[in-house]
């Protein structure tokens, strides 16, 4: 059956390119934009995605893991006495502006971790340890950053909030939405970013052998009122709630997911509409011969699975092709989830759009083809 199937679709050549256009475009362009939204919904997370292992215990007035008001450095004592805890690991966010010697300025946001654990970061190292963070003056920023990442090397001298820092290292892709990480020590953040040693943006915990995280989060927050605690994993999905809810970035890629959809379903319908009814005498010389409808509907959905294999192979290809050219800005993923889900909306327009030309065909009869 796919071998006639071949034929019929082969015979109108332009209307067979036409279908295979709609259906690769409808693909690529879903897979494409939803490839970016979670690209950068990644990285507004990525400070909590790539601590996953700890337990964050914040203010209570924090919504997301970029969110993060001052506590009080006290706290570290007593989270040290809570049943469960292994070792608490303060930790320092906050923005500054980096500014070059030929005086051009960036946005960053660093990140201060104490030695020798580093919990919080660096992530993604390229150059270096994080244990060069403890020279003097030593930062590591992203190298990868499409604004200022070609202008760093390491050991170059430069400024951060007006102060003096030394490029220790480097990190690749460590990039939120519209803003880039860098890291230090602690110590030198406190000092880069005039945040007093009374003061931590956050806890990071590590939680003793044999204690399940969730019930270390219940005892810390059952011993310490007006604090929020919450396991690696609960705090990336907490904050993702956050930014796709207040952000806009889920709704609008989203209707650009609907369109193109829309846009696919109605290239390929038309079109596959256009050749049945061009090659209708075909189809009716066909049941007038003794074709059974259910030999009309093998045929229509043998070309169906043809435009859908076709399709999804090549839109796949595209897909790839795209993740590798823009590699060096955005960290897309191409995860099995999502590559099912463009199986289901390739089989979905496919499937959809041969229905509107086997209606036609169903309810044709025979003699109507030899009538004139």
């Amino acid at each position: 059956m796919f071998k006639e199937a071949f034929k019929f679709m082969w015979y109108d050549r332009a209307k067979m390119f036409g279908i295979l256009f709609g259906m690769i475009l409808s693909v690529f362009l879903v897979g494409q934009q939803v490839m970016i939204c979670l690209a950068l919904l990644g990285g507004t997370v990525s400070l909590a995605t790539f601590n996953k292992e700890y337990i964050w215990v914040v203010s209570d007035k924090s919504k997301q893991v970029t969110d993060l008001p001052l506590i009080d450095m006290r706290i570290a004592r007593e989270l040290r006495t809570v049943n469960g805890v292994k070792a608490v690991h303060p930790m320092i966010l906050s923005a500054g502006t980096l500014k070059f010697n030929d005086g051009l300025t960036f946005p960053v946001s660093l990140v201060g971790t104490q030695a020798p654990v580093f919990a919080g970061g660096p992530w993604r190292v390229a150059v270096g340890k994080p244990m060069d963070m403890l020279q003097d003056e030593g930062v590591f920023l992203d190298a990868q950053n499409s604004e200022f990442g070609k202008f760093l090397k390491r050991g170059d001298r430069h400024e951060f909030n007006g102060k003096r820092i030394k490029i220790a290292g480097l990190t690749a892709k460590t990039e939120g939405l519209g803003n880039t990480y860098g890291f230090t020590t602690i110590e030198r953040a406190r000092y880069l970013c005039n945040i007093p040693t009374t003061r931590a943006s956050a806890f990071l915990v590590e939680s003793q052998r044999g204690f399940f995280p969730d019930t270390v989060v219940a005892n810390i927050e059952h011993e310490l009122p007006g604090i929020k605690a919450r396991t690696g994993e609960a705090f990336e999905q907490e904050s993702l709630r956050y930014f796709a809810g207040s952000s806009g970035i889920v709704a609008s890629f989203g209707l650009l997911v609907v369109f193109a959809v829309i846009t696919g379903f109605a290239i390929v319908g038309l079109t596959m509409y256009s050749a049945v009814s061009d090659r209708l005498r075909d189809y009716g010389t066909l049941k007038a011969i003794g074709g059974t409808n259910a030999t009309i509907r093998r045929l229509i959905l043998s070309q169906a699975a043809i435009y859908a294999l076709v399709g999804f192979g090549l839109a796949y290809g595209l897909l790839l092709f795209f993740i590798n050219a823009t590699k060096g800005s955005l960290d897309l993923q191409l995860t099995p989830l999502l590559s099912y889900s463009l199986v289901g909306v390739t089989l979905f327009i496919a499937l959809l759009g041969s229905w509107f030309g086997m209606r036609r065909i169903l309810k044709l009869e025979p003699a109507q083809v030899f009538r004139t």
